[in-house]
């Protein structure tokens, strides 16, 4: 059972001007409809992309988790995350350090109510601070896959980690005869913490273990349109991105960076000075990848909608009339 601790008790004077909890009972109240589809939604094509909220959680103290020592986020930069979330007009995005469906669907309901989303899912993770994925989309939700309780490993090493998070992988139906798999990462922080003193390898199993469940979901459906999305809290060039963007074992690129004709000064996603640096992704595999709509990737760095969040948002379109098939 959720009771207010000493962060909600302070949170209660700024109620008077923050009305995200009305919102919340309004959606209790009157369900969950959302509004007609955005007016420049196109068959012909679909925008996915990410975005890491910072910290985006409801006032109530969770007694299972360590959310009360997350600063709740005021109004002023909820306003500004549904901006940048506007300003993105993705199809289906990808939601990282949310912490349950409730919080997200009042603020889709106060402040994005025309723009078509429909499906708004938050999936428990392995965080201990109510930092969970989940997504917003136009698009219809076809399922829901966790694997949060996966045993992660390195070659020739026996200790064992799990995802920090999760991969959460939800499938979408992208058009009448084609579905589309988003598969969902925040991956471990690149700062070492408490005695485990081996930040770089966690993450690195976890890309090790997301490229055989990627990989292994692609080789079975033979040309699947497949993006894996989201913080992956490592820079181009690392072990971490190799593992899917390098040949590995012998084997090739499992998948392609939307973003990779970006300048690098382009493509910053994380905002806060002085580690500004490019840590969020939209990856695909050779079949979504041909689909990719030129000069349609990009970073959502408009100053007028960032200030919500210490990341900005990554989109990339794809073109899915059947005539593009290739």
């Amino acid at each position: 059972m959720h009771h207010l601790n000493s962060r909600s008790r302070d949170f209660q004077r700024a109620l008077r001007t923050v009305p995200v909890a009305f919102a919340l009972l309004a959606w209790l109240l009157l369900g969950p409809t959302l509004g007609p589809a955005a007016p420049d939604s196109s068959p012909d094509r679909v925008v996915i992309g990410a975005f890491n909220a910072e910290n985006f959680v409801d006032v109530y103290d969770d007694p299972y988790s360590k959310d009360e020592v997350v600063k709740v986020k005021p109004r002023a930069e909820i306003e500004k995350l549904a901006a940048a979330i506007r300003a993105a007009n993705a199809d289906a995005l990808a939601i990282e350090e949310v912490e349950n469906e409730g919080v997200l669907r009042a603020m889709v309901k106060e402040f994005l109510p025309d723009m078509g989303y429909h499906h708004v899912i938050v999936n428990p993770t392995n965080s201990e601070y109510g930092t969970n994925l989940g997504i917003i989309s136009r698009l219809p939700v076809i399922s829901v896959t966790s694997h949060r309780w996966r045993d992660l490993y390195l070659p020739g090493e026996t200790r064992s980690w799990r995802f920090t998070r999760d991969l959460l992988r939800v499938r979408l139906r992208a058009t009448p005869t084609h579905a589309l798999d988003l598969f969902i990462v925040h991956f471990h922080s690149r700062r070492d913490s408490g005695a485990d003193t081996h930040a770089e390898r966690w993450r690195l199993a976890e890309a090790v273990a997301a490229r055989q469940i990627v990989g292994n979901a692609m080789a079975a459906e033979g040309d699947p349109w497949v993006a894996l999305v989201g913080d992956f809290n490592d820079t181009p060039g690392t072990p971490t991105l190799a593992q899917f963007l390098a040949p590995v074992d012998g084997a090739e690129a499992l998948l392609t960076d939307a973003h990779a004709a970006l300048p690098a000064d382009g493509r910053i996603t994380y905002l806060k000075a002085p580690y500004r640096s490019t840590i969020d992704y939209v990856l695909t595999s050779p079949a979504l990848g041909r689909r990719l709509i030129p000069n349609s990737a990009r970073v959502v760095s408009d100053r007028s909608t960032l200030g919500g969040s210490d990341h900005a948002p990554v989109i990339a379109a794809f073109d899915v009339r059947e005539a593009a098939r290739k």
